[in-house]
């Protein structure tokens, strides 16, 4: 003979007052809608990587045109993600959101376990 052991699950909602809100949700979701682009990550991450990264250093790391690099830069800079400061003929770039920062440590330290996770690759035979 075969029970029945199914369980009624109740969700207990919070009261109003103990809930996420609204403007909080909207700034943080503005900030991962800005983020969640694979380019302006890998941009934040090469911003943090970097000493004092500029637009020609960030744009030849990633192998994309110049003016696509920095079309995504002003996104970052429009949602107050990053601020850029002229360093001599430079401009250089910095992660301001304390938020966005921490999430970019993550990536990084997420990246670092999975190459430490990942086996060496082979060096190619060299030609004589």
């Amino acid at each position: 003979m075969i029970k029945n052991t199914t369980r009624a699950i109740v969700l207990r909602m919070p009261k109003p007052d103990q809930s996420c809100l609204d403007e909080t949700i909207s700034e943080y979701a503005g900030k991962l809608k800005a983020v969640g682009h694979p380019i302006r990550l890998k941009l934040l991450c090469l911003i943090e990587e970097e000493d004092d990264p500029c637009v020609t250093d960030l744009w030849r790391c990633l192998g994309q045109p110049q003016p696509v690099i920095s079309q995504h830069l002003a996104i970052l800079k429009e949602n107050g993600i990053v601020v850029s400061e002229v360093q001599k003929t430079r401009r250089v770039y910095t992660i301001t959101d304390p938020f966005i920062k921490g999430i970019v440590a993550k990536v990084r330290a997420e990246e670092a376990r999975a190459a430490e996770a990942s086996p060496p690759k082979a060096k190619p035979a060299s030609k004589r």
